[in-house]
C-alpha cells in the first residue's frame, strides 16, 4: 500500500534528522539556505501585498495548505482564489521577530504577522504568530505550510 505524501515526508524528515542526512542547503550552507529563506519571505510577503498570483503561486507548494487562526484548511488552489478576491485588499502588513531553522531539505519559519485590510465589506486586522515550513525541491524551496494564530490583545494599561 502506497504511504500518503505527508507520512512520506515526516518519514524522510525523521530519517534525515536521526542520521544527519546533508543536502546542498544543510550543514555547512546552513547560514546561505538561512538567507535564501529569509529573502524569500520578503518576497513572498511583497508578492502577497502587491496580489501578484504568478509570484506567490511559484512560492507555493503545489501541496501548500495553510492552517488560520481558528484551525480551518485551505488548500494551494484555495488560498490563491483568495488572493484573487476582488473584495481583499490588503492596505499594510509588516513581518517581525522572525527565527529560522534550516535541517536538511526543511526550514521552519517562525514569525509575528501585522496587516490590516479589507475582506468582503469587513475591515481586517491582524497581529499573528505565525509558523512556515519550507521545503527544498531541487534547487529551489517553496513553502509547504503555514499556520497563524491571533496574538492575545495587549491589556491597556500593562
Amino acid at each position: 500500500m502506497m504511504m500518503p505524501w505527508r507520512l512520506r515526508l515526516a518519514h524522510a524528515a525523521f530519517v534525515c534528522l536521526a542520521l544527519g542526512c546533508r543536502t546542498e542547503g544543510d550543514s555547512s550552507n546552513a547560514p546561505a539556505a538561512e538567507d535564501s529563506i529569509r529573502h524569500l519571505v520578503v518576497l513572498y510577503d511583497s508578492a502577497w501585498q502587491r496580489k501578484d498570483i504568478p509570484a506567490v503561486e511559484r512560492l507555493l507548494s503545489p501541496q501548500y495548505e495553510y492552517v488560520n487562526s481558528v484551525g480551518g484548511l485551505t488548500s494551494h488552489a484555495a488560498t490563491l482564489e483568495s488572493l484573487r478576491d476582488t473584495t481583499y485588499h490588503l492596505d499594510r502588513s509588516h513581518r517581525s521577530e522572525l527565527a529560522i531553522v534550516v535541517v536538511g531539505p526543511v526550514a521552519r519559519v517562525s514569525s509575528r504577522w501585522e496587516g490590516n485590510g479589507r475582506y468582503r465589506g469587513e475591515s481586517v486586522k491582524d497581529d499573528q504568530t505565525c509558523g512556515q515550513t519550507w521545503i527544498l525541491s531541487g534547487r529551489n524551496w517553496q513553502l509547504f505550510t503555514e499556520h497563524c494564530v491571533n496574538r492575545p490583545a495587549a491589556k491597556q494599561g500593562a
